[in-house]
């Protein structure tokens, strides 16, 4: 039985607009730097009997409350945010939207990492220590959440279990303006993403600036790839750069990762998130 989160939609259909009369309650953590705006009363109720109704619902109906939480002068452009929703999932301890200045994404890393601390220090979970699970729903499925703690109930690093990954499509072959043709593995891990060998761009991700990856290469990539016949099985891709495998740098382009394991250790990967 999933625990009942502190989400409290409370807007009726009629009254889906904004004013000076809204107030949107939240709470504001960051994972490294990476923000989180976890939205937890005002955003209107959210119809729908499963997760992916839900987020179709906020979409088609409610797409301002978004635009209004995450562009300036409330957000910035890499503001990320989470609505808690109602789980139809029966592991789940809590079921949350993942919202962004573009859109809706199906998982983001950062924010699960963010959400296991909040599950746990909000008692949305009751603490286990040494580590307590949070099963968090997200649209692309069940994540598994990791939460340090003590005796006394205080949380520390966080480490999750992501959805499992694959490959989808291999040597993908994009015309990129100004680069030509470019080939591209596609995998999945929650969402899908185009993973492009750096050098064929004539980039350097231990060097190259994180700006440059971004607009001049990352974005070019990302349309090419999201517009193409095999690409179309998702609305969002993402563009990873690599270089033998082993560096990898995420197109939204705040932070370059070194690591040695493979796409699916990466998912469980550990981090510490602050708040």
């Amino acid at each position: 039985m999933a625990a009942q989160t502190s989400y409290s939609g409370s807007v009726e259909i009629s009254k889906f607009f904004l004013d000076t009369s809204t107030v949107i309650r939240t709470t504001e953590m960051h994972t490294g730097g990476e923000p989180l705006r976890i939205v937890e009363s005002g955003y209107p109720l959210l119809k729908g009997k499963t997760i992916l109704e839900k987020r179709k619902y906020a979409r088609d109906y409610c797409d301002n409350f978004r635009t209004f939480l995450m562009h300036e002068p409330r957000g910035h452009y890499d503001q990320y945010g989470a609505i808690l929703v109602e789980s139809d999932h029966p592991e789940a301890d809590m079921a949350v939207l993942f919202i962004h200045n573009e859109g809706y994404s199906t998982m983001c890393g950062h924010a699960v990492i963010a959400l296991g601390r909040y599950a746990v220090d909000r008692r949305l979970v009751k603490p286990s220590p040494p580590e307590t699970t949070v099963n968090i729903q997200c649209p692309c499925g069940l994540v598994k959440a990791f939460v340090t703690c003590t005796e006394d109930g205080r949380t520390g690093c966080v480490r999750f279990h992501s959805v499992p990954a694959f490959v989808f499509a291999n040597d993908v072959e994009v015309n990129v303006e100004g680069y030509g043709n470019v080939r591209a593995d596609i995998s999945y891990g929650g969402a899908f993403y185009a993973i492009v060998n750096a050098e064929c761009m004539g980039l350097d991700v231990k060097t190259s600036k994180i700006k440059d990856i971004i607009n001049a290469h990352a974005f070019s990539v990302y349309y090419c790839v999201k517009s193409s016949t095999v690409a179309n099985i998702s609305t969002h891709v993402s563009v990873t750069f690599h270089v033998n495998f082993d560096i990898i740098c995420k197109n939204e382009g705040r932070y370059a990762v070194e690591s040695h394991a493979t796409g699916a250790t990466i998912l469980r990967a550990s981090y510490k998130c602050f708040h």
